[in-house]
């Protein structure tokens, strides 16, 4: 079964909860749980992103932790449920139907290119575009004007990315090394404030042991208790503070056989019909398609593909409103091709490119299943 998000109950939401807090408000409707009614009465907010933590993986893997002990609500990703998405969203209030960051691999029609969005890079390279981001990503985040002090605390690697200076402004920006630091930086944005604050963190080594070892690994499994036990003694250390800690994820994961991932090279008569290699990620997929070769296209997923896969034409998902509510951003097309190919459960598409060896990894996202689509709410009152 595939899921849609619910942009009346998702992340997007979330984040108009913490501006209606903050005295701004967005186009999105704030989240009306229970735990969040008092937030606009609490001097300090602070959101934690774990990377890849999904609501299923917590009810299933969170044991005794202080954040499974802590969850109040299932909430939705944004589609593509994948980083480059998710947390555009997070740090906007808007979802991809406006911002139209549709993925981790986002063709950009007005260079001509394949981009690694959040790195703001080529796709073979990693060489950073040489332009001003604002050019691609040009939406207006509803956090600009909170009443709040801002800070954000993120690794060395994004803190001053082109990315994270173009949607944050105004943001105090910390940086850190380690879940040491992450906490104690987050505590420092705390304490250095004299008003009501506001306190992003982004933490990302669950989602990167996942994507190499697959989410149910011991390994992941070490990293999500780590966190969690850290984040139990910043919580014991921060008791008294006047302060609401929320902890979602950005999307979680479907782990993939590798005998069920189909790599492009493999299937050469897919460079009959695509004019340029699948964007989007590895469990969903955007196709640009050769003029006139559509109707041939689809024949040749649906009899090669189709235990793997089901066919959209791109335009149907919009109407349909997997990418948002409201008026569309004028290159939203142009950004999600002429048919989308969601993935089955269990089954992954790799790009390979000439010359390069493709990448093996056990953890995906960005399809449509349960375990990807929907996030933890956890709401902690210190």
């Amino acid at each position: 079964m595939l899921e849609k998000p619910d942009y009346t109950n998702s992340i997007v939401n979330l984040t108009s909860s913490i501006g209606r807090a903050s005295g701004v408000t967005g186009p999105y409707s704030p989240l009306e749980f229970d735990s969040l009614s008092k937030l606009q009465d609490t001097k300090n907010i602070v959101l934690l992103i774990v990377d890849g933590l999904g609501y299923n993986y917590l009810r299933e893997f969170g044991g005794d932790s202080i954040l499974k002990k802590n969850l109040k609500e299932s909430i939705s990703s944004v589609y593509l449920p994948t980083t480059g998405s998710a947390i555009t969203s997070v740090m906007t209030g808007v979802a991809p139907q406006q911002h139209a960051v549709t993925g981790w691999f986002v063709y950009l029609r007005e260079f001509g290119l394949i981009s690694r969005i959040l790195p703001y890079s080529n796709t073979i390279d990693y060489n950073n575009l040489g332009v001003d981001i604002s050019n691609v990503v040009d939406v207006q985040s509803i956090l600009a004007g909170l009443d709040r002090d801002y800070s954000l605390v993120l690794t060395k690697t994004i803190v001053d990315s082109v990315f994270t200076k173009n949607l944050t402004g105004r943001a105090n920006r910390l940086e850190y090394s380690g879940i040491d630091q992450f906490f104690s930086q987050i505590k420092n944005a705390i304490a250095n404030s004299s008003n009501k604050s506001y306190t992003y963190g982004y933490w990302p080594d669950f989602d990167a042991v996942s994507h190499i070892l697959g989410s149910r690994s011991p390994d992941a499994q070490g990293q999500f208790h780590e966190f969690d036990m850290h984040l139990n003694h910043f919580v014991e250390s921060i008791e008294g503070t006047d302060t609401t800690i929320i902890v979602t994820g950005d999307h979680g994961f479907d782990d993939v056989d590798p005998v069920q991932v189909i790599y492009t090279q493999d299937y050469p008569e897919l460079n009959d019909y695509l004019i340029m290699p699948f964007c989007g990620d590895t469990r969903s997929v955007y196709a640009y398609v050769r003029s006139r070769k559509s109707e041939q296209f689809e024949r040749f997923v649906e009899s090669t593909f189709g235990d793997a896969c089901d066919i959209f034409p791109s335009y149907e998902l919009v109407d349909e409103g997997w990418f948002g509510l409201f008026k569309p951003h004028p290159r939203l097309h142009d950004r999600i091709g002429d048919y989308t190919l969601i993935m089955k459960d269990g089954h992954a598409m790799m790009n390979c490119f000439p010359g390069l060896e493709p990448l093996k990894m056990l953890g995906h996202h960005g399809g449509a299943s349960a375990d990807e689509m929907y996030v933890p709410l956890c709401v902690i009152d210190c």
